[in-house]
């Protein structure tokens, strides 16, 4: 029978395909044994590094994908290179005799690493060995470096570096055993899993051909392979992190491994060295170990009931610093708009019993990201330990040697009582009260004390309950719990669509159904319910039940958003931008020739400070200069560096500030117009001809690709809110022809109402002040004709 071997095109995938070849041909002289060259993503793309285009697998995917198809019967690849688990359908065979699994030195003078000079510069693709090299010479320049090995060694001589970091076992396999300086003990420099192995990968129902190569394989190299390959399983698979393993058999039959692991950044490094007989326990070991020595924070935040208001002080706190987020359905969205720029948000939410991830899953994802970050925030609605399943995350994390704390939050168990008016305690009503879920795992009603709830007078309160409202009632009447008694469902508590039901507990499961009450809701039954009508005071929320969507330019809550929800609207920000300063230096002779500064944002403001001190330069020097700016918002970050503007137009647009500079810019004045690298030039256009106008770029409005995860599209919105033309353009670029599903169009100014109809876009709505307080004017305008808005608190 004729075998088609399927490997790359390069001097050493060659090699080694020949060399698997040559054995199955001396093994099995009844078939034959071809060889077919497959070009991969990793040959093609050279010019990164393999950190930035995926490390694990990048040499594999198109040789797995002509095995399963059939083209292929036998994929030849380095195990070091392969994922933690082939790919579906796929499976490795047990490992052959493993070449030297070392890392070694090719130096162009040195003799030895300890010879090299001080900064001497050294070549490698790997971050585990520049990690494990620089612990050994932390005064080295080690830099990057791609290519075959003909390709590394012409780079070390044309371009003078003192040396490279390559594996032992590809010189060995090419016959340049010659090129090596010094073998590096795997103590110092640990290999990279199942370094120097063979990978044979065939299709999981070839069990001919499985037990072919199967018979060529050695028993100790098998099992130290799997113990390294687990270790790399567990420390996340395929990462790009910095990872290493070396394992050897000892003569009692058990194993001993040395491992280490890094962090992406290369601030953190930890080894370890255990040994034992069962595989399993023995990773674990290793990886507990090292977690312990270098895991970032996991903070199980509780979010609260619903409101980012009511988020605590010490949860905002860590939210803003974390670099990582695994936040959950009911977590307030705004909340998400405080973490700092660059944090990796992850959506782990859970619905009626359809989940975005397995709780299991998600355990595994807070150890992994605390290996990448030093600060992860599991960001969980209402208080993580109550109904939260915090506790098992926490007793997960602390198995698995990740160090984790606790950031309580308000339950929305006594928090969604308390934002409809109910008390869940009240002294000679209620003198405590029982909290339970109402849902069991395997979704039917939870086994609860129904006979202990209704033989005391305590408050009654049932989470995650809604769609088991009838069954409740009945178990508790059933249980001798009066008809009569005072029941209330609060939905979306703590929010502007907070909905509350009240009545006995003989109807209210038909209250509910005919108002048409939506998850998530809490029940609450009890004489405290009652308390209701004195204790549940109107507030005038003039936008209550509206919501809008922001597009929004950095990572900061805007004060938009802000001045809307104090309205009572529901507020969702998208960012779509990020201000990027540019790296401007100022003389003192060039700031003193100023005669006019113009700002037509507060982030030229910013930039422009911000140049000053980098330049070691203050506001003396600014003397003679006077200052225009185009509204309000701009004038106010001028005062907060100690500075008044000198000219503000009455209409906060770019046109109106145009037209009064016209009437205050005299001829041979020096104009300086502080403005972002992609805005337009329509100053510049304008006053050119009358002064000595320059345009001082010192920051970019850098584009954004919008996240919608986390958007809600289900609902809907009122309206979009545009406060820059780029936002509406990089806002309208992203949804396309979906445009009209997100409502009505509010504009800022003018030149923001000119992009939506130059968009073909009719009908948007002109602030009558191109400001923030402009657009919610606009807005309670719009809604304040015969409507009442009320929200309850």
């Amino acid at each position: 029978m004729n075998y088609m071997i399927g490997t790359r095109g390069s001097k050493l995938a060659l090699a080694q395909a020949e060399y698997v070849r040559g054995r199955l041909s001396r093994a099995y002289p009844m078939h034959t044994f071809d060889l077919r060259i497959i070009r991969t993503a990793g040959d093609k793309i050279l010019d990164k590094p393999l950190s930035e285009i995926g490390q694990k697998g990048i040499f594999v995917k198109e040789i797995e994908s002509e095995i399963l198809d059939g083209t292929v019967d036998i994929g030849v690849h380095s195990m070091k290179d392969m994922p933690g688990c082939p790919a579906p359908g796929l499976i490795f065979t047990a490992a052959w005799t493993r070449e030297d699994p070392r890392d070694v030195l090719v130096l162009r003078e040195a003799g030895s690493l300890q010879e090299l000079r001080e900064g001497a510069v050294v070549a490698t693709g790997s971050k585990r060995r520049k990690l494990q090299l620089k612990g050994l010479r932390p005064d080295l320049n080690i830099v990057g470096i791609r290519g075959n090995v003909d390709t590394r060694l012409k780079k070390m001589h044309e371009e003078q570096l003192d040396g490279l970091v390559l594996a032992a076992a590809g010189l060995h396999r090419l016959g340049m055993q010659r090129m090596i300086t010094q073998y590096l003990d795997p103590e110092d420099v640990v290999p990279a899993p199942a370094q120097g192995v063979l990978a044979l990968e065939i299709r999981a129902g070839d069990t001919g051909l499985f037990d072919l190569l199967n018979a060529l394989s050695d028993a100790d190299c098998a099992g130290e392979t799997n113990v390294e390959r687990l270790f790399l399983q567990e420390m996340g698979g395929g990462c790009h992190l910095p990872v290493g393993a070396f394992c050897r058999r000892v003569k009692e039959g058990g194993y001993s491994l040395l491992a280490m692991f890094g962090n992406e950044g290369g601030s953190r490094m930890a080894k370890v060295s255990v040994a034992g007989c069962n595989p399993g326990c023995l990773v674990q070991e290793a990886a507990v170990c090292i977690r312990r020595q270098i895991a970032g924070m996991v903070y199980l935040v509780g979010a609260g009931p619903g409101d980012p208001g009511l988020v605590t002080v010490n949860g905002l706190k860590v939210i803003k610093k974390a670099g990582c987020i695994v936040y959950d359905r009911l977590v307030p969205v705004e909340l998400l708009s405080e973490a700092p720029d660059g944090c990796e948000l992850i959506y782990a939410g859970k619905e009626n019993r359809r989940h975005v991830m397995e709780q299991e899953e998600i355990n595994r994802l807070l150890v992994q990201k605390s290996m990448e970050y030093d600060m992860v925030v599991r960001l969980k609605g209402g208080d993580p330990y109550v109904f939260g399943r915090g506790s098992e995350e926490g007793i997960y994390l602390t198995g698995h040697g990740v160090p984790f704390a606790v950031v309580p939050g308000v339950t929305s168990a006594v928090a969604a009582c308390a934002c409809a008016g109910i008390p869940v305690t009240h002294r000679g009503m209620a003198s405590g009260f029982h909290a339970v879920t109402a849902h069991s795992q395997n979704g039917g009603l939870a086994d609860i004390d129904f006979e202990a709830m209704a033989a005391g007078r305590d408050t009654c309160i049932f989470m995650m309950g809604l769609s088991k409202t009838a069954e409740i009632v009945d178990r508790l009447m059933g249980a001798g719990m009066p008809p009569d008694t005072a029941a209330a469902v609060i939905s979306c508590a703590c929010t502007p669509d907070q909905n509350v039901c009240v009545s006995d507990l003989r109807h209210i499961s038909e209250v509910v159904k005919e108002a048409g009450i939506c998850a998530p809701a809490v029940i609450a039954v009890g004489e405290v319910v009652s308390l209701r009508k004195k204790l549940d005071v109107p507030l005038y929320w003039p936008l209550a039940g509206k919501h809008y969507l922001i597009p929004k330019i950095g990572a900061k809550t805007t004060r938009l958003a802000e001045l809307l929800r104090e309205k009572g609207a529901g507020v969702q920000e998208l960012k779509v931008g990020q201000i990027v300063y540019t790296k401007r230096r100022f003389t003192a002779e060039e700031l003193r020739g100023i005669s006019w500064l113009v700002f037509t944002s507060k982030n030229g403001v910013e930039a422009f400070f911000s140049a000053m001190g980098a330049s070691g330069l203050d506001l003396r020097l600014l003397a003679g200069c006077r200052i225009a700016v185009v509204g309000k918002k701009t004038g106010e970050e001028l005062m907060r560096h100690g500075l008044y503007a000198d000219l503000m137009p009455e209409v906060f647009e770019g046109k109106a500030l145009l037209a009064v500079l016209k009437g205050h810019v005299r001829a041979g004045e020096c104009v300086w117009y502080v403005k972002a690298a992609n805005a337009d030039h329509y100053l510049r256009d304008a006053l050119t001809g009358m002064c000595r106008f320059k345009e001082v770029v010192l920051y970019e409005n850098r584009a954004q690709k919008p996240d919608f995860a986390y958007i809600r599209q289900e609902q809907g919105f009122d309206g979009v809110l545009f406060t820059c033309v780029s936002s509406a353009e990089r806002f309208l670029d992203a949804v396309g022809e979906d445009a009209k599903r997100y409502g009505r169009y509010y504009c800022i100014g003018e030149r923001t109402m000119d992009c939506l109809k130059g968009r073909g876009i009719q009908g948007g709505f002109l602030a009558g002040q191109a400001s923030y307080e402009g657009l919610v004017e606009l807005l309670l305008a719009e809604n304040s004709v015969g409507k009442e808005h009320f929200r309850y608190e």
